[in-house]
């Protein structure tokens, strides 16, 4: 029923589900004989996996306290996410490059024959270019740093630099971290204003942690406090545009975090948006393939004109 490989795969799971297992168990989980498990178990330690065993009548196998091992196979869809994602970590320039090459050297050692093709596919052709953080980045150790100090509660103190060149040392309680429009935002709570603030990671000069800890707000919306906290920033444009296309349509296309997205009916989209680079926002626009009219801002038309000039000027040259 099981060929040798399945089998050791068959005891790592149960070992890691069970956490105690005995041979008698694992013998008839397999349809084997219990020296055919001691003989799996040798296997396993032979390739370093650290598994403990307790002699005697209600003796049996666990895997030492502390260890655990990665899910072993994946499916297709299981794949597609797992490739995209380290493929989105690598363009966008937070975690290391050669970080993100390993884990995906080791993930695509462990696949089966027929699934090794997609994942080369994947990590070969697909090019995340519209998020990459060229002009806003930021060490990868901050934003470990910040999403842990958010999920954990933990309050931090900051070095941080406004729009005006003003630094400033505070406590915040970080509610979470949003990436909009080629930076990565921090709503929080700040203890020298007394009042919610948005801060941009790429003006922290320095993170530690401080000596007390937080609970966020009941049902606080990172992503909506960001935008709805973009739009009354001096110098950030609130942009409008209306996608020719229905909502269920753009919603497959636009990332939830990018922009606020509002059915108008007939068939068209209003996409909402806020940034202080026109630019960024038309090279997006141009690369989707959806029309649309732009409602506002003059700043976006001008840049849409721009990049059109370069794309004729390009043309005219190849001729």
């Amino acid at each position: 029923m099981y060929n040798p490989a399945t089998r050791l795969l068959t005891i790592l799971e149960l070992l890691q589900s069970r956490g105690e297992i005995s041979a008698h168990e694992l013998a008839q989980a397999l349809q084997v004989e219990e020296r055919s498990i001691r003989r799996y178990i040798m296997m396993l330690r032979d390739m370093g996996i650290p598994i403990e065993g307790e002699r005697g009548r209600h003796g049996g196998y666990s895997l030492r306290p502390g260890f655990r091992i990665p899910p072993l196979m994946f499916n297709a869809d299981e794949l597609t996410a797992l490739m995209m994602g380290l493929i989105l970590m690598r363009d966008i320039g937070p975690t290391p490059r050669l970080a993100v090459e390993s884990a995906t050297a080791k993930i695509e050692r462990v696949l089966p024959a027929e699934l090794r093709p997609s994942a080369e596919a994947l990590r070969s052709s697909l090019v995340w270019e519209h998020v990459q953080l060229s002009s806003h980045a930021v060490p990868h150790e901050w934003v470990t740093a910040f999403t842990l100090a958010a999920h954990e509660g933990q309050s931090l103190k900051i070095s941080y630099v406004s729009a005006n060149g003003e630094m400033t040392t505070r406590t915040i309680d970080p509610y979470g971290l949003v990436f909009h429009a080629q930076a990565w935002y921090i709503p929080a709570y700040c203890h020298l204003r007394n009042d919610l603030r948005l801060f941009r990671l790429d003006r922290v000069r320095s993170v530690s942690p401080a000596d007390q800890t937080f609970s966020p707000p009941a049902a606080f919306d990172p992503t909506r406090f960001v935008l709805d906290a973009l739009a009354h920033l001096p110098g950030v444009y609130t942009f409008e545009i209306v996608l020719h296309a229905p909502l269920s349509t753009v919603e497959t296309l636009i990332p939830p975090g990018l922009a606020i997205l509002e059915n108008t009916g007939n068939g068209t989209t209003l996409m909402r948006c806020y940034s202080d680079d026109p630019y960024w926002l038309a090279r997006y626009l141009v690369s989707q393939e959806i029309s649309f009219t732009i409602i506002a801002t003059d700043e976006l038309r001008a840049a849409l004109h721009t990049i059109a000039d370069e794309i004729l000027a390009s043309i005219s040259k190849n001729n």
